[in-house]
């Protein structure tokens, strides 16, 4: 089956090349001309591999920094939240990059002997695999310091919005600074006077902590003036 499915691409080529030489529209091109071309699909391509598995390292990155793992933990109201917060930007950008690393792949042999499926899978596992390994290194924590210094260009706002609350989303970050029997009061700031800086009494729920003063922590729950109702808490690290 894979013989005669070869041998009916290779009749269609002879077939539109035959073609062309008759209607004088086939384009004769230097070895060098093909070579040139070559060379520039095949930079193109590591280009793009390299900058997706970059983008899938910052996804798996954002994802444990900002502590948005906990929500899969908190019941289906978390999943959900999981999935409002989720770095689909970045996610976007990655797939479109691999769109067009599988449409260059297309040019060579590889292209007419391999499933599209297949090749996109292959790729999408190998920048999967490469930016979890990427994530294991110092890379983006280097690049979310330089963030916070005010030291990063163009996406230092990216890596400094990690650490966000999501109030509308019931989604918190703070220091706990008090604790009683049934409550913490946590307080978050992160020194750039924007709207997700305040203090907030947290009612901990049943079976959760116990916490102390100086943790910091994640919490997901509802907002009623400055009390959290409490449906999940987490410590964060305390970087």
């Amino acid at each position: 089956m894979n013989e005669h499915n070869d041998n009916l691409i290779l009749k269609k080529i002879h077939d539109t090349v035959l073609h062309q030489v008759e209607t004088g529209s086939l384009r004769v091109h230097s070895r060098r001309f093909f070579m040139i071309r070559f060379a520039a699909t095949v930079a193109v391509a590591v280009l793009a591999f390299l900058f997706s598995t970059l983008v899938m390292s910052f996804i798996f990155f954002s994802i444990h920094e900002s502590g948005e793992q906990f929500l899969l933990g908190f019941g289906g109201a978390g999943v959900l939240t999981f999935l409002e917060l989720f770095p689909w930007v970045a996610f976007v950008v990655d797939i479109a990059l691999l769109v067009l690393l599988e449409w260059l792949l297309q040019g060579f042999k590889l292209g007419y002997r391999v499933s599209l499926i297949v090749i996109f899978i292959g790729i999408f596992g190998g920048s999967a695999v490469l930016g979890f390994l990427i994530d294991l290194t110092p890379l983006h924590s280097t690049l979310l310091g330089l963030a916070n210094k005010g030291e990063l260009p163009i996406v230092g706002g990216v890596y400094e919005s990690l650490r966000d609350n999501h109030a509308a989303q019931g989604v918190f970050r703070g220091m706990v600074v008090a604790v009683s029997e049934h409550s913490i009061i946590i307080a978050h700031e992160d020194n750039d006077r924007d709207g997700d800086d305040g203090v907030w009494n947290v009612q901990v729920p049943l079976g959760s902590g116990p916490f102390h003063v100086g943790e910091r922590v994640y919490v997901f729950g509802l907002l009623a003036s400055s009390t959290i109702e409490a449906q999940g808490i987490q410590l964060l690290s305390s970087n």
